[in-house]
């Protein structure tokens, strides 16, 4: 380690292949470990459960043991820095250095203009240091302050450099056509992150310069988990047709658990995306385990089915077969698909958990239809859908629209439950993605003609229904996006965040937030452009890079 008392420079180069980072990220399949039958409870039937990757996780202890010797002897004036550590966050960095005294840690990248800073700190004090850097700019000379305060109220300072490698070439440009910082109201360390189709996740700031994104390509599942960690759904390769590896990594991109996922169930959706058997949303129940839209494997059905897996091991302990919850006659005369010969008849894109009555929230774009499901039963409680089409004994669940502005979602997307916004216990607040474009029913007047963020209220117990407020009409076709999308309620402002993601016919990705009022002000838009086909953004979600909580537990010894 070469001395210097004023600054360390980093050089993104040849440094990866001297810790292995490639066969830290793809794994060893030669020494994966092979189970006998599949890894499901007892009386349980799923034949492509996932299955833990062990070796990657003995990979990283063995890069995490290396990391520690060769960081051996770093001082505040001399501190050990490794960009990248995990190869999996580029933007990452980690510094290690003692001091003899024990001492708390503060440290800041520097942002190119003061508001853009990134700062954090690390609880308690200790004299061994170990401070997880994220928030690099890309392709620059990032300046690092940090500051270290003892026990006695001594203080001291040191600044770091370390120098960052450019963009991927497909991550797509990001314009910021509005920004009003004092509405946004975002909370500390908070970015807007892109959630793709397909290729590379990446977060930026509120100037549009990405402070962060993922080495490994990504598809769909990108989400923060109740511990700080992030969802990751991606690759051993990135050249790979299938997205075959789930894992749970922090931002700096430490594994904490991985998952080889069966490429046997994988379906491709279009000639654009690669082929996937996890395809659109992965939940965390209140348990911990993962809930997982998956597909059967039969070969017949794509992307209706659910399981839920233990969130360590990967055992699968409950199957949700959408099928069960429909006549017949839905999914046996739905259309075959040319491509590929399935018949995707149902197409979930969300689910989410409500704590309240233990039941789920199931968004199906082709059968656009909304539906509240209990998670123990098995058993509808109500169908958000417009009429038409329905069987006798369907139509006992649909909700009924009251006003005339009323309108039933067409292939929506992201449906979310809000706060409890009138604090009445009849009701529950919905909010999602109206697509408006009619798959199997709907209002074919209107399809087409603009996409919007729709909150609903619905009155469990008389089945009735109200639009609270929507957004979108009012961007006319400009916005209009037949496929993907989100709609996402921020809790620090109360604003909305929407994804119009393939605006243009999937040329153009807008994310818009907008006050949750009447007047509906735009506060924040950027648009993405120039990516490849497929690139498009799923989702855009608002997240902290340092939440006070992975930051909090970092450590290279376990």
């Amino acid at each position: 380690m070469k001395k210097t008392n004023i600054a360390i420079v980093v050089i993104i180069t040849v440094f990866a292949a001297s810790v292995g980072l490639i066969t830290l990220w793809n794994g060893n399949p030669e020494t994966e470990e092979v189970r006998e039958g599949p890894n499901t409870a007892e009386g349980v039937d799923y034949n492509y459960p996932p299955e833990r990757a062990e070796e990657l996780l003995r990979e990283q202890e063995r890069l995490e043991a290396d990391i520690l010797t060769e960081s051996s002897g770093g001082t505040l004036e001399d501190p050990y820095v490794n960009l990248d550590p995990y190869g999996r966050s580029p933007l990452s960095a980690l510094v290690v250095f003692d001091t003899e005294a024990r001492a708390q840690v503060s440290f800041t990248v520097q942002g190119k203009d003061s508001e853009m800073d990134i700062s954090n700190t690390i609880e308690g004090f200790r004299t061994h240091h170990e401070l997880p850097i994220v928030g690099l700019y890309p392709s620059y000379t990032n300046t690092v302050e940090i500051r270290v305060g003892t026990e006695s109220g001594e203080t001291m300072t040191n600044t770091v450099t370390i120098v960052t490698g450019r963009l991927p070439s497909d991550i797509p440009a990001i314009e910021i056509k509005e920004a009003k910082p004092e509405k946004m109201q975002l909370a500390e360390n908070e970015l807007t992150f892109y959630v793709p189709s397909t290729r590379h996740a990446f977060a930026f700031d509120t100037n549009g310069d990405v402070r962060w994104y993922g080495a490994g390509f990504n598809s769909h599942i990108l989400q923060e988990l109740d511990n700080g960690n992030l969802l990751y759904l991606s690759k051993d390769d990135n050249s790979g047709s299938t997205y075959n590896r789930l894992y749970e990594i922090d931002y700096i991109g430490k594994l904490h658990n991985a998952f080889d996922i069966s490429e046997e169930a994988a379906e491709q959706e279009t000639e654009d995306l690669e082929s996937t058997l996890i395809h659109h949303d992965v939940p965390e129940l209140p348990n911990g385990n993962l809930l997982m839209t998956v597909n059967d494997g039969g070969g017949e059905y794509m992307e209706d089915m659910m399981i839920e897996v233990d969130r360590k091991t990967g055992k699968v302990l409950k199957v949700l077969e959408l099928k069960d919850l429909f006549p017949k006659e839905v999914y046996e005369e739905y259309e075959v698909r040319d491509d590929y010969g399935l018949r995707d008849w149902f197409h979930q894109n969300s689910v989410v958990y409500d704590e309240n009555d233990d039941s789920i929230i199931i968004s199906g774009r082709h059968q656009d239809t909304v539906m509240k499901v209990d998670y123990e039963t098995e058993e509808t409680i109500w169908i958000l859908a417009h009429p038409e089409g329905w069987n006798e004994e369907m139509m006992d669940y649909l909700v009924e629209g009251k006003g005339d502005d009323f309108k039933y979602p067409a292939a929506q997307h992201d449906a979310t439950i809000l706060p409890d916004f009138d604090d009445n216990p009849a009701t529950i607040d919905v909010l999602l993605f109206d697509n408006n474009t009619v798959v199997t029913r709907g209002d074919k007047d209107s399809a087409g003609k603009y996409s919007a963020a729709t909150h609903y209220r619905i009155n469990e117990e008389t089945l009735d229904a109200e639009i609270v407020w929507t957004y979108g009409q009012e961007l006319g076709a400009d916005y209009f996006t037949r496929i993907i999308s989100s709609a996402r309620y921020l809790e620090n402002s109360g604003n909305i965040l929407i994804d119009f993601g393939y605006a243009d016919e999937g040329k153009r990705s807008s994310f818009v937030e907008v006050t949750h009022d009447a007047q509906s002000e735009r506060v924040f838009e950027a648009e993405m452009t120039e990516f490849r086909t497929g690139a498009w953004a799923y989702r855009g979600v608002r997240y902290q890079i340092y939440n006070d909580l992975w930051e909090e537990r970092f450590t290279l010894d376990k």
